[in-house]
């Protein structure tokens, strides 16, 4: 029980305890914090502003550049599935770079976001509506959890492989150093490239989670919302004016939902576009290594990569499927609610209640297109496209032609 010892948040509650929706992203934004992405704590000031450039510098600003310019400098050396390797890492570095940047920019809206749950979490008054809330933020933190173990995994076994092939892991560019003059040399750059991609896979795991941690809280919420609505106008004891007030609430209750879905909005659709993005090119040049050069221990670590990459769209684009449904069944709740014999006033209500209701909650990525599993599966698609491109054009075989000299 040690895990539950330290993560208590992983673990589902009693029900009589009070619902804390923030908790879904509490090691969440410990993480962010770790990140170096948040204003500096007054009383370890220096030592963060250290950390935070020394994380970014290596993780986010450097190792982009490191990979293109490693490419330009040492081209011919690259074996095939060495160049693949660094060539399938270098794009999901940009866009990761890239990721961390907008969530720097847009960081705050995350203490507003938990701001919000809170007031959700008033709401609530059975003990039924407490349980769903438990088990979302349960189901939240272990999903961060693994995350976390997929992307380190990856980094921690390409670095192995590098380890027993006697090369670093994607051989990126740093100056004044050469790998191959001298040993020492050689496990510098290795440890540096394995600390730049620990913290580039850190750094993803919070830009890839942090929707899945803030939606899952919200689904909970938004099934309690429609029971409410459900049970409108049921309780014979009540009186009209009374039965109006419950409705005006939940037009309240509606729009702080609204309110929460925009705080996130900007922040979700500009990571998840720059991901779709890259997301079929960098799945293609994987499959490609994985079929034609890797050896056993690449094989392993390109396959941990791809189930990374898979990671950083699928789970989301599910859950923004199945919150649009859940949208559309407040709709549903609302109808199957007793206002047939209510007052002119509650039905005049509710009319335009329903209408708004009937507007699904939706994910835009970029503003360009709908964050759902029909997008995500296009996008992955272009990975066989790809790989297809490389079978009929034979650079593959082309590669491995140029890479014989080499190993001579």
């Amino acid at each position: 029980m040690v895990v539950r010892k330290y993560f208590p948040s992983m673990y589902t509650k009693e029900d009589s305890a009070p619902a804390k929706s923030r908790n879904a992203t509490l090691y969440l934004l410990r993480c962010v914090f770790l990140m170096g992405i948040r204003t500096p704590p007054q009383r370890f000031f220096v030592v963060y502003c250290l950390w935070s450039f020394a994380l970014n510098l290596c993780s986010t600003f450097y190792q982009p550049i490191g990979f293109m310019t490693g490419y330009i400098s040492h081209l011919s050396e690259f074996t095939p599935g060495e160049f693949l390797t660094s060539l399938q890492v270098a794009f999901n570095a940009w866009s990761c770079s890239t990721k961390v940047v907008i969530v720097w920019i847009l960081v705050k809206r995350f203490d507003v976001a938990t701001e919000i749950l809170d007031e959700m979490d008033k709401m609530l008054t059975k003990s039924s509506e407490r349980r769903n809330v438990h088990r979302a933020v349960a189901l939240s933190n272990r999903i961060f959890f693994f995350f976390m173990t997929v992307y380190i995994g990856y980094a921690t076994s390409t670095f192995i492989s590098a380890i027993f092939m006697g090369r670093p892991p994607y051989q990126n560019y740093y100056p004044w150093l050469d790998w191959r003059a001298s040993k020492w040399q050689y496990w510098l750059q290795t440890g540096l490239e394995y600390f730049a991609m620990l913290g580039a896979c850190f750094q993803d795991v919070c830009v890839d989670c942090y929707p899945i941690n803030f939606v899952l809280p919200l689904r909970a919420h938004m099934a309690n919302f429609a029971q409410r609505l459900r049970n409108l106008g049921n309780d014979p004891d009540e009186s009209a004016d009374e039965r109006y007030a419950k409705l005006v609430k939940c037009i309240k209750d509606h729009k702080v939902i609204l309110r929460f879905c925009d705080t996130l909005r900007p922040m979700i659709g500009g990571t998840i576009f720059v991901q779709l993005l890259v997301v079929g090119l960098v799945m293609g040049f994987t499959l490609i290594n994985i079929v034609k050069f890797a050896d056993f221990g690449s094989r392993v670590a390109a396959l941990s990569f791809m189930s990374a990459v898979l990671l950083e769209t699928t789970p989301f684009c599910t859950l923004c499927n199945y919150l649009t449904d859940d949208s559309l069944k407040l709709a549903d709740a609302l109808f199957e609610s007793n206002w047939i014999d209510q007052e002119k006033r509650y039905k005049t209500t509710l009319t335009h209640f329903l209408h708004n209701l009937q507007k699904p909650i939706v994910f835009m990525a970029g503003n360009v297109f709908t964050i759902s599993v029909a997008t995500n599966l296009t996008a992955s698609k272009f990975s066989f496209s790809v790989f297809t491109l490389v079978q009929n054009m034979d650079i593959a075989e082309k590669l491995g032609k140029l890479s014989k000299p080499h190993e001579n």
